[in-house]
């Protein structure tokens, strides 16, 4: 499952204390050396979607997060102070779910499935998209996780859309994600879930539309 994470240095002191559910890291050195490599394949597909997505131009890069692993931590966007840094990691194998789905985004269609395998997959790459769609609504200032993780489930279509996949298909692995992965996080990661997440409730973006969660 995956678990965001936000970082300002004006929370370094909380990060001993914090739960899995809202860890945080300062601003390192290694991230500059990240940051002024070029982009892989795989983190520019990531970086297109996200500039999309916020009408930024973010920089995207896989690798160590620089969090205690064990946790279920996919992606973390950092902040400094109030505002966000302009750019997030993601962990090499949410990258690499990325590429592929985008290679053939149809093979991921939860409709298709017959066996658990194939379920597993389809989990896999519906995370990997969450996960940028996630990290895209911190790198607008958005800093509360269960409003987050509602905004990003709700633009998850949009995100497998851009990869490639088709109308029906995105909206196939958004529907998946809503109810087989987020209802986990009333129990799991708890400030991650909110009661007002669903259709027609106050973190509902487009209440008019009787589709959920596009």
């Amino acid at each position: 499952m995956r678990v965001s994470a936000l970082v300002s240095a004006a929370l370094a002191a909380a990060i001993l204390a914090a739960s899995a559910q809202a860890t945080a890291r300062p601003l390192r050195p290694s991230d500059a050396k990240l940051l002024k490599r070029a982009p892989t394949y795989e983190e520019q597909i990531a970086e297109q979607v996200a500039a999309r997505l916020t009408h930024l131009h973010p920089q995207v890069r896989c690798g160590p997060l620089g969090v205690p692993s064990g946790y279920g931590i996919t992606g973390i966007t950092l902040f400094v102070g109030s505002k966000p840094a302009g750019y997030f990691l993601l962990l090499p194998a949410i990258c690499q779910d990325l590429a592929a789905f985008h290679a053939s985004p149809q093979s991921y269609d939860p409709r298709a499935c017959t066996d658990a395998s194939c379920l597993d997959t389809v989990e896999d790459a519906a995370i990997a998209l969450a996960t940028v769609s996630h990290e895209s609504y911190h790198l607008l200032g958005y800093r509360n996780e269960a409003k987050v993780e509602c905004y990003g489930m709700q633009s998850i279509w949009y995100v497998a859309s851009k990869l490639g996949a088709s109308f029906d298909e995105a909206q196939a692995i958004a529907s998946f994600y809503a109810t087989k992965i987020y209802p986990q996080r009333r129990t799991k990661t708890p400030a991650y879930w909110s009661a007002e997440c669903r259709d027609g409730g106050t973190l509902d973006l487009r209440p008019q539309l009787a589709r959920w969660p596009s």
